[in-house]
Parts: structure tokens; C-alpha cells; sequence
């Protein structure tokens, strides 16, 4: 072999040497992104699998559009918050298979209330006082109550009491409010009340006058919002309210029907804050509703700690929030569990994409120098450069995202400290 060829053959070795090198090299670098990236991809597995009863109940937050994997996550979050003695609530618009599914798996446990069971009273169980402020808190700016009107309120409540009654959503929407004075006088004059009574009551509904059409307005509407599921005066025995199902271990699903029905969505939100305040667990579940229909319910959100907590289910739940990014922010920021699956939204799968985070990924770039030598001795060779690179990038491109199949979910679990990614069996 003459000088020339050797010369030759070495270069060419080197050649292989240093491909082999920067191949090991750019694995290796492979290997720490996924690393850095921390997804863990798991077999297919159920849903439910990702769930444990012992774990304290939290806020969560199921998006996407997989109804069935939202629904069997419900149920999943449902139980874990049953076996630990919180007071569940589930608000939703005409799931009628969430229904099938929560009543075939917790049977007698569940109470369904909609319009085939129209059984829903705010007030039952509910102190005078507790009754004047979940209606202050449940008005709108389209039918704001001041807080003259809880006088008014006070002195229908204790009028009803009066006369041995408790007081019912039914009773203020049909009050006769021109007539109402006259009805406590009668009742004095007819010996069903004393007069301490009626002077009191009167006294009451006199220093609340002011606030009586914003009342009478407020309860007309309630009946548009809710009539479908309030109960009347002909199955008064059988209402049920949050209180009341938390008294008898019960989980209580509301059909809402349509976000629109701000009123009714608020009375049952202030049920929970007022459940809240007095130190029970409480547990909300919204299904399909627009959050941003309703100041309760985002209160309720802002609220949640120790003693409450809150799960938002929808097809895209960021985009049930609207404008208010900022109530999402605190949502998902405050949420322990953020099951993902398929979106058809650019701008809601980058929304998530940020909630799940970025990593620092490593990027390797290779240049490549050959050089032959003609004159001195004939050679070929080539020498390799590597030079390494870092940038921020989405642990989950919103792309994605978009591109999941519709049984295929990320599962953030900031408890465990776990991002996953199955596909659901």
C-alpha cells in the first residue's frame, strides 16, 4: 500500500470515526430532552386508573372534545369526593347521558333534578338570615337587590313563619306584594298572628319598600331561569337543595339547562360558598356551562381551598371562560388534575400548551469541513464541529394537541408531580 493510499484510507476512517461520534452524541442529546421533557408514556389504560380515592379532593379541569372520557372522569371524581364525605354538586345543560351514567353507577345516591323531576327549592332548611343573603348575593346588575331589600326580605320570611310555614322558592315568586300588608293585617285581626307579630313584620317590609320591585322583578325572572326544575306548592315535599342533600348523603345533579339562566345558576353557586362558610367540604362540578355567565360561580372558583373545590368540564374549557383569561389563569393555576383530550381550537390548544409548561431543549448543530490534499500527498479527510443550543419549547406543541385521536388524553397530575399520555381503554 504506497503513502498516498494510506493517507487515503485514514482519511476515510476519520471520517467514519467522527460520524459515529456525532451520531452517540446527538442521541445522547435526544435522550435529555425526553428527559427534561418528563412526559411518561403509558399503555392503554382506563380513565379511572389515574384517579385515587385517598387523595384530597381538588380542583380539576376535563377539556376536550371526548364526551365520553369527560363523563367517565366525572364519575371517576364523583366517587373519590363521595367516599370522602364532601357535599357534591353538578351543574350541567341537558346531559342527559351524564345522568344515565351517575344514576346507573351511584343509584340511590344520586338525586337527578330536571324537568322531569322538578324538585329544586334554594331555601329549604335555610335560616332567615341565610335566605336574605344568598338572594342579595344571587342578584345581577339587571335586577340588583341594596341591602334595604334584605329588611323586605326578612319580613316575608317571618310572616311565612308566622304562620307555622317555612318559607319557599314558590312562596316569594308568587308573593302578592301590593297585597301583602293588608294579608298580615288580616291575619292579626283574624287571631292566626299577634300584634307584636304583625307590627313587627309590617315595621320590616316598610323599611325594605324600596327594594320591593327590584324583589318582585328579581323572583319573576327566577321563574323564566328555573321554572322547569323549581318545585311548587303541590310537591313542596319533596324539595331538595344542596343543604338538604348534604344532610342525607346525597349527590345532587342539576340540569341548568342553558348558561343564560344566571339567576338559577347563582342561587345554587351562593348555596355552595354558603356551605363553605360554614366549614363543610363542598365539591362543584359544571359541566358545558359558560362561566363567565355567572359573578357566583366565578366567586366560587376564587373561593376554592381547603373546604371547596371545583371541576369544569367542557369540549373547550377555556373557551367557556370568554374574555375573562384571567379567571381560566387562576383556574388551571389552583387545579391538581388537567385531563386534556382533542381540540379543535388553535387558540385554546396554546392555551394549554402553556398550562402544562416548557422545557429547556437542547439542540446540536453539526458543521461539516472536507479537505483534499492534491499536491504534497494525495489525502482525504474531513473534520466535524458540534456546537450545542438551548430554547424554551411547549412540553405539548398546541399542534398536538389538535392532532390527538379522540381516545387520547395528557393527563397533568400536579399532585404526583406527572405529566402522562395514554390512550383510554
Amino acid at each position: 500500500m504506497d503513502k498516498n493510499t494510506t493517507s487515503g484510507f485514514w482519511g476515510l476512517l476519520g471520517a467514519v470515526i467522527d460520524n459515529r461520534r456525532t451520531k452517540k452524541a446527538v442521541k445522547r442529546v435526544q435522550q435529555q430532552n425526553i428527559a427534561n421533557q418528563g412526559l411518561v408514556r403509558y399503555r392503554p389504560s382506563q380513565i379511572e386508573a389515574f384517579f385515587d380515592a385517598n387523595d384530597p379532593v381538588c380542583n380539576m379541569i376535563f377539556s376536550g372534545g371526548a364526551d365520553e372520557l369527560r363523563i367517565r372522569s366525572i364519575i371517576r371524581a364523583l366517587e373519590c369526593a363521595f367516599m370522602q364525605g364532601a357535599s357534591v354538586l353538578v351543574l350541567h345543560c341537558g346531559n342527559s347521558l351524564l345522568e344515565q351514567n351517575a344514576y346507573g353507577y351511584f343509584g340511590q345516591h344520586v338525586v337527578l333534578i330536571n324537568r322531569n323531576n322538578p324538585i329544586y327549592d334554594p331555601f329549604v332548611d335555610l335560616t332567615n338570615n341565610n335566605i336574605v343573603d344568598i338572594i342579595l348575593a344571587s342578584s345581577t346588575k339587571k335586577h340588583l337587590i341594596n341591602s334595604a331589600g334584605r329588611y323586605y326580605i326578612t319580613g316575608i320570611c317571618s310572616y311565612i313563619r308566622s304562620l307555622n310555614k317555612s318559607p319557599h322558592c314558590y312562596s316569594f315568586i308568587n308573593c302578592p306584594h301590593l297585597e301583602l300588608i293588608n294579608q298580615v293585617n288580616d291575619a292579626e285581626s283574624q287571631g292566626r298572628i299577634t300584634s307584636a307579630e304583625a307590627k313587627s313584620i309590617i315595621s320590616q317590609l316598610l323599611q325594605g319598600d324600596v327594594e320591593k320591585a327590584n324583589i318582585e322583578s328579581f323572583f319573576n325572572e327566577l321563574s323564566i331561569h328555573g321554572g322547569n326544575i323549581l318545585s311548587d306548592k303541590s310537591n313542596v315535599g319533596y324539595s331538595i337543595n344542596l343543604t338538604k342533600a348534604a344532610q342525607y348523603g346525597k349527590i345532587l345533579l342539576v340540569d341548568v339547562q342553558s348558561s343564560i339562566n344566571t339567576l338559577l345558576i347563582n342561587l345554587l353557586a351562593n348555596e355552595a360558598i354558603l356551605a363553605q362558610e360554614k366549614g363543610m367540604g363542598v365539591l362543584i362540578v359544571a359541566d358545558g356551562l359558560q362561566f363567565d355567565s355567572s359573578d357566583a360561580l366565578t366567586d366560587y372558583i376564587r373561593r376554592t381551598g381547603s373546604h371547596s373545590s371545583f371541576i369544569a368540564s367542557s369540549d373547550d374549557v377555556f373557551s367557556t371562560f370568554g374574555s375573562d383569561e384571567k379567571a381560566f389563569n387562576t383556574l388551571a393555576g389552583k387545579s391538581s388534575k388537567l385531563i386534556i383530550s382533542k381540540h379543535s381550537s388553535a387558540f385554546s390548544s396554546q392555551k394549554f400548551s402553556e398550562v402544562i409548561g416548557s422545557f429547556e431543549k437542547q439542540e446540536m448543530t453539526e458543521s461539516k469541513t472536507r479537505h483534499i490534499d492534491f499536491f504534497k500527498q494525495w489525502g482525504l479527510g474531513s473534520t466535524n464541529t458540534l456546537s450545542l443550543s438551548t430554547k424554551r419549547e411547549y412540553i405539548v406543541k398546541p399542534e398536538e394537541i389538535q392532532r390527538l385521536a379522540m381516545d387520547e388524553v395528557y393527563i397533568l397530575d400536579k399532585h404526583r408531580g406527572e405529566l402522562a399520555f395514554t390512550r383510554v381503554i
